[in-house]
């Protein structure tokens, strides 16, 4: 992770636990870092509830971290810190001990969203979450079903960090989609005014085309029957024989020009 990102996850927690903290002789709030049970475990019992989510999934990789910024971080804790057994003040202290680690949620191909990495063995935690484990073997039966019917509890966020080889694998099989996909979607030639076709259009203002276009492509997201289509080139050509003050025998000669220059008969003939 870059150092600026590094940063800005623990000012963030940093901030959290301060907003946190009680009162001045108020009542003390459950620590994060209250001494280990006499097993004397190098965690303390709350960073050993939340490394326990760890080993009752029995996965390395947990939680979605959307975004390393101040909003993304908070967001994170507020949704999945109940789940987790995790506050601000556990995360910052086992980043800082190096045993959690914030990894991109798909490999280091990507840096959209993040995950969090556990950096000791499952070996190391094995029996942290046999509380959770019993909990959950307690509420369901045989069939797999909650006792009692209840609702399951949400299960937290698992994320699995993929292989270099299989980002390069899913790369590839997008580029081919994309590829495809490209030579079936409708071209942006459809929609657009062929002033390099044209005679006259070039000398109009490039905001005119502009506006032309747009109405093209706006007329053409709806569906219209060929009648209607020639109804609506029959009323844009009265609209225009009236504001350019054109006869009916303009109007003829200019349909002769469109005739007879077939400027776009090859666009026409690939339709």
């Amino acid at each position: 992770m870059k150092p600026i990102n590094e940063h800005i996850i623990y000012k963030t927690l940093s901030d959290m636990i301060s907003e946190q903290a009680p009162p001045a002789g108020g009542p003390a709030l459950e620590t994060d870092n209250a001494e280990s049970d006499a097993e004397e475990s190098p965690f303390t019992p709350a960073e050993k509830r939340f490394l326990g989510k760890f080993d009752a999934y029995g996965t390395k990789h947990m939680g979605i971290i959307y975004s390393v910024s101040d909003i993304g971080v908070r967001e994170f804790i507020t949704r999945s810190g109940k789940d987790f057994n995790l506050t601000p003040g556990i995360l910052l202290q086992l980043l800082r001990d190096k045993i959690i680690k914030i990894v991109p949620y798909t490999g280091w191909g990507r840096n959209d969203d993040y995950t969090l990495e556990l950096q000791l063995s499952l070996d190391d935690i094995k029996g942290f979450g046999a509380e959770d484990k019993a909990k959950a073997e307690k509420g369901s039966d045989a069939s797999g079903a909650l006792a009692g019917g209840g609702a399951p509890p949400p299960a937290p966020e698992v994320a699995w960090v993929m292989k270099y080889g299989d980002i390069l694998s899913e790369s590839a099989k997008v580029a081919k989609q994309l590829i495809t996909e490209k030579k079936t979607k409708k071209s942006k030639t459809d929609d657009v005014v062929h002033i390099d076709k044209s005679r006259m259009l070039k000398k109009l203002p490039t905001q005119y085309v502009k506006h032309l276009e747009q109405l093209i492509s706006n007329l053409s997201k709806t569906k219209y029957s060929v009648s209607e289509k020639q109804r609506i080139i029959a009323d844009i050509i009265d609209n225009l024989a009236v504001n350019f003050k054109l006869s009916d025998k303009h109007i003829e000669k200019s349909y002769d020009f469109h005739k007879n220059q077939k400027r776009l008969q090859k666009i026409i003939d690939n339709k």
